[in-house]
């Protein structure tokens, strides 16, 4: 995952770079109007910024890509498992309705273009998703309430119900998240995944700290492996290389800021015209 000269302080995936029916992004932290520890480019409406600061923020990227703000899904997430499609019918509401409508929400689908669809973090795993044959995008917010209730696995399944989507054709990335060393859990998020028939015995997957004793979580790790476990070819996933918790300069983070965290957007598009070559 590198930054892309034509878009300002944002983050892309060499994986979609190919892909001209397209365009997705992560931010970072850097490049908005926001203060002290939210500086500056936060772009969360559940903190303590000041929501004017967050109204130009997103302003700011919606003009990187000479779009309207409304042209941003961003759900209301939840840390669970709820899925939207937007359609036409999702489309056709007023404002209040569409607000209520994306209550609760962690994963969005669509085949409209034009439309990003959004995932706000700051140590969560963002995914977003494209379907090259159906010409299908989601996007996937997997903290670990979301990836033990299997998110991944819901969204791509919604795709193939809806779209008839087959995992062969997905292409995905795994954007910015906390990384294994910094991801500390307690007992009962361990006897969560266990529960839930997550294989933990791999240490690229949990460690067991040294000074503590308590378990770390590889999340992005572990929702790489459920994409391989349904089906999304290897070749066809990249996971970004950074850690939220230990770039303060470039990303927030819950875990090292509390409550005082900014979040990033990551989001993706079906364009309705593709750039000329």
């Amino acid at each position: 995952m590198t930054s892309h000269a034509e878009y300002q302080n944002l983050l892309q995936f060499g994986i979609f770079r190919d892909e001209q029916e397209i365009e997705h992004f992560s931010t970072t932290r850097a490049g908005g109007v926001s203060k002290g520890e939210f500086s500056s480019l936060n772009l969360g409406n559940f903190s303590d910024d000041d929501p004017l600061c967050i109204v130009e923020n997103r302003q700011i990227l919606a003009r990187m890509f000479c779009q309207s703000v409304s042209d941003f899904v961003i759900p209301h997430q939840t840390h669970g498992s709820k899925i939207l499609l937007i359609d036409q019918s999702f489309l056709s509401l007023n404002i209040a309705d569409k607000t209520e409508a994306l209550y609760g929400v962690d994963a969005c689908l669509t085949r409209e273009k034009d439309l990003f669809l959004c995932v706000t973090t700051a140590d969560c795993v963002p995914v977003i998703l494209f379907d090259k044959s159906k010409k299908v995008i989601a996007s996937i917010h997997a903290g670990w309430r979301g990836t033990v209730a299997r998110i991944v696995e819901k969204t791509i399944g919604e795709m193939r119900r809806i779209y008839d989507s087959s995992p062969k054709d997905i292409v995905a990335g795994i954007g910015p998240a906390i990384c294994l060393k910094n991801f500390e859990v307690g007992d009962e998020v361990v006897a969560e995944f266990k529960r839930n028939d997550f294989d933990l015995t791999d240490e690229k997957v949990s460690s067991c700290s040294t000074l503590t004793g308590k378990t770390h979580l590889n999340l992005p790790e572990i929702n790489r492996r459920e994409l391989l476990r349904l089906g999304v070819p290897e070749s066809q996933i990249e996971t970004a290389e950074y850690c939220t918790f230990d770039h303060p300069d470039l990303f927030f983070s819950a875990r090292r800021q509390s409550v005082h965290s900014g979040r990033m957007l990551t989001g993706i598009k079906i364009k309705t015209k593709q750039k000329a070559e």
